[in-house]
């Protein structure tokens, strides 16, 4: 089988989850490809969308959930088209050649503006092939009831009657999870993890980070939290792609109880080796997170879809939120001094996150694939 990936470069989570993808279809001797379906548009115009979401993103957190509030609030009327959904399709008739060039098998988007262009050129007949969407967010985010794909595969069964209100055919919706690296699926032993990482064995570890982009109030925490913890925890903080916020922490020595990590492939590892984690709730943060079972303090850094994954994780018992950088502070440290809470967090996100999205979303598509073309 030959699958095509369309994803954006509109935040990491997204190309994340295409990774996660090719990475099981790859071990099971398919072919695949991950292109940005924006760049068929024009890549330049797909550098300046991405770098203008990253700077919003970062710099204009408060702007960019207005944004996003306004488009769930004011879905296009029947038979309409949104602005962004006829501004996003300009690029079809490139990716339309490109199609016709390259014998794919079925196509598989990872974000909304992707899935916008494969609906458009099947709305034009210039598209056969089976093509399926994955949400990536613990919601059905704007613009997904624009689209038209064979199957949508969803973080959560308990989501299906949201996707279901806005217009999504519950016999499409195939509640697959959301797609991580297969590392995260493999656990390692804590005190080998920390021993690994050289990390002290004996003391309680947390985790903070704010996704690859490194936003939200992690420069103020990561100076605050040493303060408030006791003497046996340590504090390992990830700036992601954020290189100016890793200059600005190591600028000076760290306290000894904390640690400076700029990007790293080892964020398995480094979950495995935790006993809690402070993160920004991105759909790809707390799904590896969530399929490492461990527990989960949110800091709500940027309104808009994360603030459904946070109503959604804390409706579910999986998680828990403060508002100030002092309260987070003060959560910490009674997280740590009560075991049985940290516990009773990763015993109901094991339960909750029992399956392998990529598995799923593989035997899913090898399935209909075959349906649609006789066996590969």
């Amino acid at each position: 089988m030959r699958l095509l990936i369309l994803s954006c470069n509109t935040g990491e989570g997204h190309n994340s989850a295409a990774k996660a993808i090719k990475e099981k279809f790859i071990s099971r001797n398919s072919e695949c490809d991950i292109k940005d379906a924006l760049a068929f548009w024009s890549p330049e115009k797909s550098k300046l969308i991405s770098k203008g979401h990253v700077f919003i993103y970062r710099k204009m957190p408060t702007l960019f959930g207005v944004g996003y509030r306004f488009e769930e609030n004011h879905p296009p009327k029947n038979g309409d088209e949104s602005f962004i959904y006829e501004l996003v399709t300009k690029g079809c008739d490139s990716l339309s050649v490109f199609l016709e060039e390259n014998s794919y098998d079925a196509v598989i988007c990872t974000h909304v503006f992707s899935a916008m262009m494969v609906t458009e050129l099947r709305r034009r007949r210039k598209l056969s092939l089976p093509c399926y969407f994955v949400a990536t967010d613990y919601t059905c985010s704007p613009g997904v009831n624009q689209t038209s794909m064979d199957a949508y595969f969803i973080p959560h069964e308990k989501l299906i009657p949201e996707f279901a209100e806005n217009g999504i055919q519950t016999s499409k919706l195939v509640p697959s999870g959301i797609p991580v690296r297969d590392a995260f699926y493999h656990k390692t032993e804590k005190k080998e993890a920390r021993r690994t990482l050289s990390l002290p064995e004996d003391k309680k570890t947390v985790l903070l980070m704010c996704g690859s982009m490194g936003c939200g109030p992690i420069k103020s925490l990561a100076e605050e939290l040493p303060e408030h913890l006791s003497p046996n925890a340590t504090l390992i903080v990830i700036c992601g792609s954020n290189v100016k916020l890793f200059k600005l922490l190591t600028k000076k020595q760290p306290p000894e109880n904390c640690r400076i990590i700029g990007f790293t492939n080892k964020m398995p590892l480094y979950m495995d080796a935790a006993d809690l984690i402070l993160t920004k709730p991105g759909g790809l943060s707390t799904s590896e997170a969530a399929v490492k079972a461990l527990p989960m303090l949110f800091i709500n850094a940027v309104p808009g879809c994360e603030t459904r994954n946070i109503e959604f994780f804390l409706n579910n018992g999986c998680a828990d939120m403060r508002d100030s950088d002092i309260e987070l502070c003060d959560a910490v440290c009674e997280y740590l001094e009560n075991p049985d809470k940290l516990d009773s967090i990763s015993k109901t996100m094991a339960e909750e996150f029992s399956g392998n999205a990529t598995e799923c979303i593989y035997k899913y598509v090898l399935k209909d694939v075959e349906r649609a073309y006789g066996r590969l």
